[in-house]
């Protein structure tokens, strides 16, 4: 009996010992791991696993996320440079709208603000002439112009000179010619070459103005035409000269400010007048020249010339 009873003690020990039947299946925990020992031909998941799903995109479709470190359009990267990209878009469009502004004033004060300051100075120089020149001397009766004609006073640079008027530019036309052709004294109206004649004098009596700023004195110059008197008035006379013709020439030819225009060292037997401007309008690529010769001498005792009181 006692061998009997050792057989059943031993049973019992194996049965308390034998794995359980249900240890063949895999257990999943709470993590998601499977057990070690799994089913013939099971492969454990590694811990935290989980398969990737498409992204939705708008209208239902989904996709399947890039590659990791793709830029795509929710990558940080591709943000990134549209950040920049929109920064640089920004500030060219800014550069072009002050560039734009600066042109537009500057052509602003170049148009219009240059001739209010020019008419306010032509303002001036005619109430200058008008104390300067006062009254005109008597007339003489029967004393016809001498030549030469009687010198004008010493001039400043820069003060006024003489009236040009145009009766083909109208009764308002009388801008006062300056002396010196500086820039400084361009920009109070024409002025006249020093060195050259005098009005009424023998020789050539040369003037330049601006055809499109500071008043624009010179603006229609090329509206002349052969035969169009230029009436020139200093203190006590009117000279008027009559245009004899024009052309357009390069800036280095002096030749037109000779006593005889385009004739060096001839001495001149006329009185002459030569108006200069750029060419064309807007350009100072060439120069628009006009010449003309005197015609007539009106005292100013005995009134207007003619060509005036038809104005």
């Amino acid at each position: 009996m006692a061998g009997a009873s050792s057989v059943s003690e031993a049973d019992d020990g194996q049965d308390t010992e034998s794995p359980d039947p249900a240890a063949d299946v895999p257990t999943l925990f709470a993590g998601g791991e499977a057990g070690v020992t799994g089913r013939a031909g099971w492969t454990p998941r590694p811990s935290g696993f989980r398969t990737p799903r498409p992204s939705r995109v708008g209208g239902g479709v989904e996709r399947a996320p890039g590659p990791a470190g793709a830029a795509g359009p929710d990558h940080p990267g591709g943000a990134g440079r549209r950040m920049i990209v929109g920064r640089v878009a920004r500030g060219l469009g800014e550069l072009l709208i002050t560039a734009g502004l600066v042109v537009l004033l500057f052509l602003v004060y170049q148009l219009w603000i240059t001739d209010m300051f020019a008419a306010r100075t032509q303002d001036r120089l005619h109430h200058q002439l008008d104390q300067a020149w006062g009254h005109p001397p008597p007339r003489q009766p029967g004393v016809e112009r001498a030549r030469p004609a009687p010198a004008l006073p010493p001039v400043d640079l820069g003060d006024g000179l003489a009236i040009l008027r145009v009766p083909r530019f109208g009764l308002d036309y009388s801008p006062v010619i300056v002396q010196g052709v500086s820039a400084a004294n361009l920009r109070r109206g024409p002025g006249h070459i020093p060195g050259t004649a005098l009005p009424g004098q023998l020789g050539n009596f040369v003037v330049s103005g601006h055809r499109t700023t500071y008043g624009k004195p010179f603006s229609r110059l090329d509206e002349l035409k052969v035969g169009d008197p230029l009436v020139v008035e200093v203190r006590d006379r009117y000279y008027t000269y009559r245009v004899t013709g024009s052309e357009v020439v390069t800036p280095n030819r002096l030749d037109v400010t000779y006593p005889v225009p385009g004739r060096p060292g001839v001495v001149p037997t006329r009185d002459l007048i030569t108006l200069t401007t750029c060419h064309p309008k807007f350009s100072a690529s060439h120069r628009l020249i006009v010449y003309g010769e005197l015609a007539d001498t009106t005292e100013k005792s005995a009134g207007l010339p003619p060509v005036l009181k038809g104005a």
